[in-house]
């Protein structure tokens, strides 16, 4: 099996990186549902108007991915290819969600292939009508090969993970009071800064949503 190359003071800094990113979503995690879950509980003791983008959501992606490598200080250009991502979280109030977010993606420059990905704790918020802006934090990875090399070990490594993006949900076949399937086009942007390869990688495509909606008890069903 292949390795990275990594000497052991870059290797004992990335896995110091790996323990305050652990930290830090540990702490994001609590408070996030300490504020969120006393508002969301609030905003639960109203009747809430039907919507489509309601409750739980789980969803899947297909995406274009371009992404800028920095190793060693060498700007290796741009990196483009394909990925996929899967999506789950719930809205706590009518505007703030949080879920998870894990995605892949493949990605060639010339002879060097390889990949780029991370598990990530996301939260979002409904800026206006089904338009969302989300942001978050957690692990990725990134690594490159050049098979036709006399080295062909992976370079890259693993580290903090940064996300900014934004999507829009449309229901064309909404029949339901609230929940649905939904066609989400997103555009994100992604950061890694560690690591002997730092990423900087947007993802473009569009993503299937499935939203559960709200149970009829915290619906408020106008008069027809």
């Amino acid at each position: 099996m292949r390795r990275f190359k990594l000497a052991p003071s870059r290797f004992k800094r990335a896995m110091s990186r790996l323990g305050a990113v652990a930290l830090a979503l540990a702490l994001t995690t609590g408070f996030a549902r300490t504020a969120l879950a006393e508002e969301g509980a609030e905003s639960r003791s109203f009747l809430e108007l039907p919507r489509a983008r309601q409750g739980y959501w789980l969803g899947v992606g297909l995406y274009g991915t371009s992404s800028r490598l920095i190793e060693e200080g060498r700007d290796r250009g741009n990196y483009g290819g394909w990925g996929y991502s899967v999506r789950i979280g719930q809205l706590l109030t009518e505007h703030f969600g949080l879920g998870l977010l894990y995605e892949s993606a493949s990605i060639k420059n010339g002879n060097d292939k390889g990949a780029t990905g991370g598990l990530i704790l996301e939260a979002s918020y409904n800026l206006w009508r089904n338009l969302s802006a989300h942001t978050g934090l957690g692990v990725g990875y990134d690594y490159v090969s050049d098979k036709t090399a006399l080295d062909t070990s992976l370079r890259g490594g693993a580290g903090s993970y940064f996300l900014l993006g934004t999507s829009y949900d449309f229901f064309p076949w909404h029949k339901r009071l609230t929940g649905g399937w939904a066609v989400t086009p997103t555009v994100d942007f992604r950061v890694m800064p560690d690591g002997n390869i730092h990423a900087f990688t947007l993802f473009a495509g569009i993503q299937v949503m499935r939203w559960s909606g709200l149970p009829n008890n915290m619906l408020f069903l106008p008069e027809e």
